[in-house]
């Protein structure tokens, strides 16, 4: 009797405990790339609505600026430590190689968002990406800068040829994959015009970090009719290229914004949006500038993580991206899109 008793109370015990772990409510580790800009408090929204439709709990992390890689090392590690049901990643430029091994040897489905993680690093763990297709995107803007500068061009030559700028925003995966969209859609229209060809270069300039000094100290060097044209891969470079604009004496302000290489006005392309962005397309300092969808980033982070924590197959969800500038910024299509 006495081991029938023990039996019984022993089957009761193992079933209390798988009941609670049944309804232990999934938990979901987001480590992003910061909260340096508004972009990740739109990104944050869209993944804090993605864990309330699914019923599932989130963490949403990221380290002060995005040049702190040793600080996201140590937040993605603290994440893994605590077994979630799934991570979804977005990498500042550094070495995650060995976080990704843990994610590995652990069993965590790993889901990659905006940034994603470098292929390089990836070590075939990444189960998914939700983010823009960056190089499609800044193919976007390299078509219209083309369009805007191809007749001045024409006019350089081989011996004197005119100059593009692209500001980089840094060595990520999405820094990387907006400079090459950029760079090689404007080679591809360049070379086939016999007007243009070989009569360019596109200088491709890599800030130490995102801050708005070490930002502008890059646009600095550029002053002094050296340009025609400058492409701002994100955010913070839009707003380090304005810190020189507003900051310079009046003739300083027109030498870099009205007075470009060949005496014509500087054409300034962006990405992404923030205040000072969309009052410079407004004003026309800045000529336009292609968006995101930030909410969809954060939104579609969680729900593949999700699905991968359930078993469930995935695949990579391209975010969207749309060209605006004055003509359209305040259109309901392209204003949701926005951020400040």
């Amino acid at each position: 009797m006495k081991k029938i008793f023990l039996l019984t109370t022993t089957l009761i015990a193992s079933a209390l405990i798988l009941i609670s772990c049944g309804n232990k409510e999934p938990y979901i580790a987001v480590v992003s790339k910061g909260f340096q800009h508004k972009f990740w408090v739109t990104v944050r929204k869209g993944a804090e609505d993605a864990a309330k439709e699914n019923g599932v709990k989130i963490s949403f992390v990221g380290p002060e600026t995005e040049s702190d890689s040793k600080v996201q090392q140590d937040l993605l590690d603290s994440e893994i430590n605590k077994n979630p049901d799934a991570i979804a990643f977005a990498a500042v430029t550094g070495d995650f190689s060995e976080q990704v091994r843990r994610i590995k040897e652990k069993n965590i489905p790993l889901i990659g968002f905006d940034s994603g993680i470098l292929p390089d690093q990836a070590q075939g763990v990444v189960l998914a990406t939700a983010s823009t297709d960056n190089r499609a995107a800044a193919a976007v803007v390299a078509e219209r800068m083309f369009e805007e500068l191809k007749g001045r061009i024409a006019k350089f030559s081989a011996n004197k040829k005119a100059k593009i700028a692209v500001l980089q925003l840094d060595n990520s995966d999405t820094g990387i994959g907006r400079a090459e969209g950029f760079v090689n859609r404007f080679k591809q229209l360049a070379d086939s015009d016999t007007a243009t060809a070989n009569k360019y270069v596109l200088q491709v300039i890599v800030p130490t970090t995102q801050n708005e000094s070490d930002i502008a100290n890059e646009v600095n060097a550029l002053r002094g009719k050296s340009v025609l044209g400058i492409y701002l891969s994100n955010e913070a470079m839009a707003r380090g290229f304005l810190v020189v604009y507003k900051s310079a004496e009046s003739g300083a302000a027109n030498t870099i914004i009205g007075d470009a290489q060949d005496g014509g006005d500087l054409v300034v392309m962006g990405f992404d949006s923030g205040k000072p962005q969309l009052d410079a397309i407004r004003s026309g300092i800045i000529l336009g500038s292609v968006t995101q969808n930030p909410y969809q980033i954060g939104y579609q982070a969680v729900s593949l993580a999700v699905k991968a924590s359930k078993g469930e197959s995935i695949s990579s969800v391209d975010t969207g991206a749309k060209w605006y500038d004055k003509t359209n910024i305040d259109d309901p299509d392209i204003a949701q899109l926005l951020y400040e």
